[in-house]
């Protein structure tokens, strides 16, 4: 990992050996290194007209923005007797793909007969269409092959829906007996970007403007202990771990096996030594008194008895257990996609994917990559310097966005009550005096500036703080009154310009993104319902 000079340097050379590998030193300006950016149009002008450039606003010198291209006309070799080798891969894999992915073992849902090693394949996706019983999906079992015919899966969806060519690093075979790898090395894209494959591995990372801004508005300071509550994959807890110089603790949380182990695979490649990851549902993050009563009573009988559970030093009040693999990693009741099972538990899209994938094919085997990760039932209250809640959303502002069609009005809401609940376990754990930052990858009001709105409103301790860097724009303000009744109340006249709203039509030409800064101050009424046992009726939940 890199830190202050060491990392600008090599930032600088990076940039240099990517100019001189495209070959675009004539259109730059000798003033390039010195090159100062004025507002969000010089910096489109920029991206406009270099393929690579270092960013010049106020403490991200260590950024690169790397612009793609496209889109570009591919001949894929069609002929009426004989049509070319063709891999279809999952929607979820062809949107990495177009953001300048290699198309993995994973993504690959169907294949031409006869694939072998080195031959050119032409790469389609399959997009979700409706399904007999009112969902979505894409109607392909995984190892489908393919004959190019009209009776293929989803033949004339296809049309259309080609994303590049490439050559195949397996045979067919391999690519459905192995569990990873990558399945395709894509050389011909309809999007291309500059290859920042095996450069500098380990000290750089990818990642959208808006989720860097993140981290540095949560502005986190060495020393302090940090909660990531949704972290995975890990880019902003990475991120946030570097602007502390890797002193401190950051406590990175996710619901998922697998997702807990990417964010501990980062934290590895990149060095990071103050990152500490548990598997948790961030809607419990809050611990239970009998848990911290239980958790007390090991502590102090430390000095007389070995523990046979492993307790941080450093996160006294969490309590981990160690899993491993597929042993443990089953699935539980909590996690079940039922609604008749579970009633008012959220729902994700991927969640509901999953249970109609077992409605259909049964269950399968264990998906679990193996792997050691630790258990948490929670942390205790005010235990925590900053939060950031970088809360699962509706996802709307994330490009490319090759399907949308899940999405209605009563899902759009589903996810604003999930993210309400997630934020009312946020003010718990942060301490008076400390932060929140709340952000989401979505353009829907009613997930970024009615959350703040409800924020305000149900804890008078809470008030907006500006933000710096600050470089996307205003939230909404007003209201929106629907059809049914239902008015979703957004930001009043003067806190629009404390929040970051990111639109993909600005010409930043990010994502859609969010952005909220809370300062906390005294707990007084929140101690008071707690001390009490009172309980909170917050969204037609009790906490």
């Amino acid at each position: 990992m890199l830190h202050g000079t060491e990392l600008r340097n090599s930032v600088d050379d990076l940039c240099k050996a990517e100019l001189d590998m495209n070959q675009q030193d004539n259109n730059l300006p000798k003033e390039f290194d010195s090159l100062h950016i004025q507002d969000t149009c010089t910096l489109k002008e920029r991206l406009q007209s270099n393929p690579i450039f270092k960013c010049q606003l106020p403490g991200l010198d260590y950024v690169l923005f790397v612009r793609g291209s496209g889109p570009y006309s591919i001949d894929y070799g069609f002929a009426p007797d004989k049509p070319p080798k063709e891999i279809i891969v999952s929607r979820k894999c062809a949107e990495a793909v177009l953001r300048g992915a290699q198309v993995y073992v994973p993504g690959v849902l169907a294949c031409s007969a006869h694939v072998e090693k080195g031959d050119v394949v032409a790469v389609s996706v399959a997009v979700e269409q409706p399904c007999l019983d009112g969902g979505w999906g894409v109607g392909i079992t995984r190892g489908t092959v393919l004959q190019g015919l009209p009776t293929d899966a989803q033949y004339l969806e296809r049309n259309g829906l080609y994303i590049g060519q490439g050559t195949a690093m397996m045979s067919r075979a391999g690519i459905f007996r192995v569990p990873n790898g990558i399945a395709v090395d894509m050389n011909n894209r309809v999007f291309r970007l500059p290859p920042l494959h095996d450069v500098l591995e380990g000290e750089i990372f990818l990642q959208n403007l808006p989720s860097i801004i993140t981290a540095h508005a949560l502005d986190p300071q060495q020393g302090e202990r940090i909660l990531d509550m949704c972290a995975a994959p890990g880019g902003k807890t990475t991120a946030i771990a570097i602007l502390m110089k890797d002193e401190g603790q950051i406590v990175a949380v996710d619901r998922s096996h697998n997702k807990v182990l990417d964010i501990q695979k980062l934290a590895g490649e990149m060095g990071l030594k103050c990152i500490t990851t548990f598997k948790l549902d961030s809607t419990r993050s809050v611990a239970r008194k009998t848990e911290l009563f239980q958790l007390a009573e090991a502590q102090n009988s430390s000095d007389d008895i070995q523990k046979s559970v492993s307790v941080r030093s450093e996160t006294v009040d969490a309590v981990p257990v160690i899993t491993a693999g597929l042993s443990t990693d089953c699935p539980r009741k909590e996690n079940d996609c039922s609604e008749e099972e579970s009633p008012g538990a959220y729902l994700s899209k991927a969640d509901r994917r999953k249970h109609n994938r077992r409605m259909k094919n049964g269950p399968g085997r264990n998906q679990s990559m193996g792997g050691r990760v630790e258990k948490s039932k929670g942390f205790s209250t005010n235990s925590f310097d900053r939060v950031l809640l970088d809360a699962p959303c509706s996802a709307l502002g994330l490009r490319p966005r090759l399907f949308a069609g899940e999405e209605t009005l009563h899902s759009l809401r589903s996810h604003g009550k999930y993210q309400r609940r997630l934020f009312d376990q946020a003010v718990q754990l942060v301490r008076p005096g400390g932060v929140i930052v709340y952000s989401t990858c979505t353009i829907n009001p009613g997930e970024n500036e009615a959350l703040v709105r409800y924020a305000l409103d149900t804890y008078e301790f809470l008030s907006l703080a500006a933000q710096h860097p600050r470089i996307g724009g205003p939230g909404l303000v007003g209201y929106h009154e629907f059809a049914d009744g239902y008015t979703e109340e957004w930001l009043k006249p003067g806190e629009e310009e404390l929040v970051q709203r990111f639109d993909p039509s600005s010409p930043l030409d990010t994502i859609g993104f969010f952005i909220a800064k809370f300062n906390v101050g005294t707990k007084e009424s929140l101690a008071a319902m707690i001390q009490l046992n009172l309980p909170m009726v917050l969204e037609g939940n009790q906490v």
